[in-house]
């Protein structure tokens, strides 16, 4: 890549960047449906032609918060084996709860906006899929009940988060981390038990 390809590809970064926690900006407070590019352009910053080289519409912008949030989360879970998850499930977690302390447009565009419901059922379903086929490759085992018993461990997970940012934090993000880290090891030792 030579020197003028690099600062544009860097360009572009930042410019989808600034489109992105726009966006996200925007959907604290209107609906989707409701966001105009002309107020999106406005508070990036931007111009609509450098909008429309990076996206066609709002929609597009979604969908690449929504490819960046499960990447994310997939590049976490793709650092562990089952066996290191089963044993201590708490620096996952804990990972987990960095990526969500530190980016708060998205933590609160899964928490408060109708349109994370689609984002949030598609997390579920593929930390549901990856942690089983991890567990299946690594034991051997691919029973379809399994399915079920993560979706339940997975789904109670997201559950515990979105309510601790939807509360008044009277319990630290630490404390519920290492309190759903307990209960995901004692779930998964049942998980064992139940498919053996």
């Amino acid at each position: 890549m030579n020197e003028i390809e690099f600062k544009q590809d860097k360009r572009s970064v930042r410019t989808r960047k600034l489109i992105k926690l726009a966006l996200l900006k925007l959907v604290r407070t209107k609906e989707i449906d409701d966001i105009t590019i002309t107020e999106l352009t406005a508070l990036a910053g931007i111009n609509r032609n450098s909008f429309y080289t990076h996206y066609d519409n709002v929609y597009n912008i979604l969908d690449d918060i929504n490819c960046d949030i499960i990447s994310t989360i997939d590049s976490i879970v793709s650092k562990y084996t089952y066996n290191s998850f089963r044993d201590n499930p708490y620096p996952v977690m804990n990972e987990f709860s960095a990526v969500i302390t530190n980016n708060k447009y998205f933590t609160e565009y899964l928490l408060f906006s109708r349109s994370s419901g689609e984002l949030i059922k598609k997390l579920k379903e593929n930390l549901c899929e990856r942690f089983y086929n991890i567990y299946s490759s690594e034991r051997g085992n691919d029973r379809p009940y399994v399915k079920y018993m993560l979706a339940f461990l997975v789904g109670g997970v997201i559950d515990v988060y979105q309510m601790w940012f939807s509360s008044e934090k009277d319990v630290s993000l630490e404390e519920v981390t290492k309190k759903t880290a307990e209960l995901l090891k004692r779930g998964i030792v049942l998980m064992r038990e139940i498919s053996e």
